[in-house]
């Protein structure tokens, strides 16, 4: 499976939990557009969680010896790891944020025409 086609499998089977999560409850239900807002955001939380765990390694491996290569070398990855997730992360925003946007003046222009 390709790393797309597992991000798509894991936002909809997040919508579908948050909706049955809300059928649960008894109460109304929300809307598709909320649950998937939510996966989304949760996609984005798991990775907020990731730039957190790698900027506290940064933190520990900037506090070794300053002679430590082994520790610099490792400062070096770990902060091109960041760089990498935090790029992700950018893409996931921009493209949550397009997507709600979308379908929102979709049902906009929908709900106009009936």
């Amino acid at each position: 499976m390709t790393a797309q086609a597992s991000n798509n499998f894991a936002i909809a089977k997040m919508v579908v939990q948050n909706l049955q999560a809300s059928d649960a409850k008894g109460g109304k239900g929300k809307s598709w557009l909320v649950a998937i807002a939510q996966a989304l955001g949760g996609i984005m939380g798991d990775k907020a969680a990731k730039l957190v765990e790698l900027t506290g390694k940064m933190d520990k491996l900037a506090a070794a010896n300053p002679e430590d290569q082994k520790a610099a070398k490792e400062f070096q990855k770990t902060m091109m790891e960041f760089q990498a997730q935090s790029q992700l992360f950018s893409m996931i925003s921009n493209a949550s944020s397009t997507a709600i946007k979308s379908i929102g003046e979709g049902m906009t222009t929908v709900a106009r025409k009936q």
